[in-house]
């Protein structure tokens, strides 16, 4: 990093020197706290990127999980079995 920094300093040394000066550059070389909060942020996110992949891994399991899962069949038979007895009963007069 220091290198970077060194040679927009020098570069800017000559431009002035032989007085065709461009605009001076050496902002765009990282610092110390810039070169600390931007490996701050790539840690972040190659973390959240690691999670976000964990969690996709995780979810499509689960679909192909759910996806091989066959229904037993319909649930009509076994509503109407208990059903019956009920409109049985329902259909009987009470004693009074």
């Amino acid at each position: 990093m220091e290198a970077v920094v060194n040679w927009f300093q020098d570069w800017s040394d000559a431009c002035e020197y032989a007085k065709e000066c461009a605009p001076d550059l050496s902002f765009l070389a990282l610092r110390e706290p810039w070169s600390a909060f931007a490996a701050i942020a790539l840690m972040v996110l190659a973390v959240w990127l690691s999670n976000e992949r964990g969690l996709r891994k995780v979810l499509a399991k689960e679909r192909r999980a759910r996806a091989t899962i066959q229904p037993a069949g319909s649930l009509a038979p076994v509503l109407d079995q208990m059903k019956s007895p009920l409109s049985a009963a329902a259909s009987r007069p009470r004693a009074a």
